[in-house]
């Protein structure tokens, strides 16, 4: 049985075949780029390399890429889907061959179909794949930016993924004024994960809070954190939010008593399953 019938896959792409699995070379990445994987496994070759990492994947119900990183003689298992992107990478390259959909979807191994998978990575506005948008309840706004904020001190420098970011802006404004981005679709009843980049840098930081709420019920916080984390970006690897047609994902930033209050986040990734 093949597994890839009646998807879309894109044209041009190497294909690896192994057992009943195809998977299409997508990629370069970087050999720190950790976000989704499951494992890692040395070989002493690139063919070595991609047999015990294709073997591995086709086994695990939960893998849907392979990265073959023939300069570290290392391969992972990837979960999940990620997007083609045009990136500059530097040092310790690996190629991803994955299971292709179309645009905004991913291979689920378990139903065997294309499911959608909501990425919001703030590099056009509008976003066919965003799930948020701004809140009427706002105070301040969350602004889309690239390159550094307007205050030295705080803020980053750049996005952590491609040119665009957001984040909010604390040099007006007052102590406790919110930003806030929430969820307008409506979900199936299940358990997803959230994924997401932060930048919280500055003397006056104050809170980056990620909620859910239903309908007019009291919203419930699922995670938060307060006050300098240092002038670099973090990765919050999951956040179990249980959703469906009547419940929105709230995520609000809290601005702090100075300008040098400044929170960032970029590549929000909303994942249609648990986290691991």
């Amino acid at each position: 049985m093949h597994l890839l019938r009646g998807l879309q896959l894109m044209v041009g792409f190497s294909e690896l075949i192994h057992g009943c699995i195809q998977f299409d070379f997508s990629r370069e990445v970087s050999f720190s780029d950790n976000a989704q994987v499951i494992g890692t496994y040395p070989g002493s070759s690139k063919d070595e390399l991609f047999g015990i990492c294709a073997s591995r994947c086709t086994n695990d119900i939960r893998c849907n890429a392979i990265d073959i990183c023939s300069e570290n003689l290392k391969c992972k298992l990837i979960r999940g889907w990620t997007p083609l992107k045009t990136e500059s990478i530097s040092e310790g390259v690996c190629e991803r061959f994955q299971m292709k959909c179309q645009d905004g979807y991913f291979f689920d191994r378990r139903n065997e179909s294309c499911i959608q998978h909501y990425i919001c990575d703030f590099e056009s506005d509008p976003e066919s794949t965003c799930f948020l948008s701004a809140s009427p309840s706002s105070n301040i706004i969350w602004a889309r930016k690239s390159g550094p904020t307007g205050s030295s001190g705080t803020g980053p420098t750049s996005a952590y993924r491609g040119l665009y970011y957001k984040y909010i802006e604390t040099s007006s404004g007052a102590n406790g004024d919110k930003a806030i981005l929430e969820s307008s679709g409506a979900f199936q009843a299940k358990t997803y994960c959230l994924t997401m980049y932060y930048h919280m840098y500055g003397g006056t930081i104050n809170t980056l809070t990620i909620r859910t709420q239903k309908v007019n019920n009291a919203a419930i916080d699922r995670w938060t954190l307060s006050g300098n984390q240092g002038d670099f970006w973090h990765h919050l690897s999951g956040v179990n939010l249980p959703l469906d047609s009547q419940t929105k994902i709230i995520i609000e930033a809290t601005k702090g008593s100075s300008y040098t209050g400044d929170i960032a986040i970029d590549y929000v990734e909303l994942w249609p399953f648990a986290c691991p």
